[in-house]
């Protein structure tokens, strides 16, 4: 099977259109057919995928939300199957929603912590992954009781074994759901999971920060060298050649953050040599560090703008006595220009380099990697 996605994941730019169609509208037929049989669980769990496959439109103006191929596809082989379940079927469809929703409160305590000072709580994520789903599992339950009552479907009181019954399977897929991601932030190897995981951030990038917070992680980083998502920066303003101030060099870091604004993220160290020494930020020669906070602060607004601030953040990192300015970089929802001598600059990163665009190629730049 594995193989089989990595054949799919290869096409997926062909297919998923029309695979994601062909999922909603046999989700939609599924839909009646589940609602004039009386088929409830089946009808709680299609509604509850098509939401699914619709949020990254509703959450787009705000959110750049992409639903890998391969989820939709087992999306689709659930739903087929669902019809010829005959007895086993509400099993198997409570337990494939708890085990469902279960991946989605993880994934969002991953998305959290990626973006938190605070350092990943496995169990912390354990627990709200399984809360999350059996919270929805009684959502689902409520909504099928209001459903037969308004369709005045027989004694729905004599239906609290069957869904007790429910509960508890919607709660073993949750279970099942959290011990597998609790075991995948241990480090475990765990193919099949590890698998859908890395999907879900691969095609979102721009929700996963991977946290830099300590001086020992940054000098890991420092010892890997530059690459697509890092850039190190001997100063932030002052020529090392000359000892003097330097508009060229300031530009030389905002260019960095604009390309990585414009492409998959990444971190920006000042104070760090291209040798790989540490510097610090005292080469800049700022009367503090207040001092030259607000001065980067300053250049990033009135350069790429305030709008583009809540994709950044940037703190000084006390590294061998030494004062290291980390900027963390996401992708933005849209496009950056740099502002420079009264002109306009689009910048991307390819590789370890930032590359200058202009004319038609930034029209095809953004038209393939910006929603606009």
């Amino acid at each position: 099977m594995h193989k089989f996605f990595e054949m799919l994941k290869g096409s997926a730019g062909k297919i998923q259109g029309s695979l994601s169609t062909i999922v909603k509208i046999i989700l939609i037929f599924s839909i009646f057919h589940a609602t004039y049989f009386h088929l409830w669980h089946i009808l709680i769990a299609d509604i509850f995928l098509l939401f699914l496959l619709f949020a990254p439109y509703f959450l787009r103006k705000n959110y750049e939300v992409q639903i890998p191929s391969e989820f939709e596809f087992i999306f689709l082989i659930f739903i087929i199957i669902s019809f010829f379940l005959g007895g086993i079927r509400g099993v198997i469809i409570q337990t494939f929603f708890g085990i469902a929703v279960g991946f989605i409160g993880f994934t969002i305590m991953l998305i959290l912590f990626s973006h938190s000072k605070f350092r990943a709580n496995y169990l912390l994520i354990m627990l709200f992954s399984f809360s999350f789903s059996v919270t929805f599992g009684l959502i689902a339950e409520l909504m099928k009781y209001y459903l037969k009552t308004y369709f005045d479907y027989g004694n729905v009181l004599s239906d609290y074994p069957y869904t007790m019954t429910n509960l508890t399977l919607v709660a073993l897929g949750a279970f099942i759901s959290s011990c597998f991601g609790y075991l995948y932030m241990k480090g475990y190897k765990l193919k099949a999971f590890s698998f859908f995981v890395n999907r879900f951030k691969n095609k979102n990038p721009n929700f996963f920060i991977k946290r830099t917070d300590s001086p020992e992680e940054i000098l890991n980083l420092i010892k890997k060298g530059e690459d697509e998502k890092l850039e190190l920066k001997s100063t932030l303003r002052m020529n090392l050649h000359t000892g003097e101030k330097d508009k060229k060099v300031e530009n030389a870091v905002l260019k960095t953050i604009a390309a990585f604004l414009n492409s998959e993220g990444g971190i920006l160290l000042i104070g760090i040599s291209d040798s790989k020494e540490i510097l610090g930020i005292g080469k800049d020669e700022f009367e503090n560090n207040d001092m030259f906070n607000r001065h980067f602060t300053n250049l990033i607004k009135e350069r790429i703008g305030n709008e583009y601030l809540p994709f950044m953040s940037f703190e000084l990192v006390r590294i061998e006595e030494k004062d290291v300015l980390k900027v963390e970089c996401m992708k933005s929802n849209k496009p950056v220009f740099l502002r420079y001598d009264g002109l306009e600059e689009f910048y991307i990163r390819v590789g370890a380099s930032t590359i200058l665009l202009s004319g038609s190629k930034i029209i095809e730049y953004v038209k393939n990697q910006f929603k606009v």
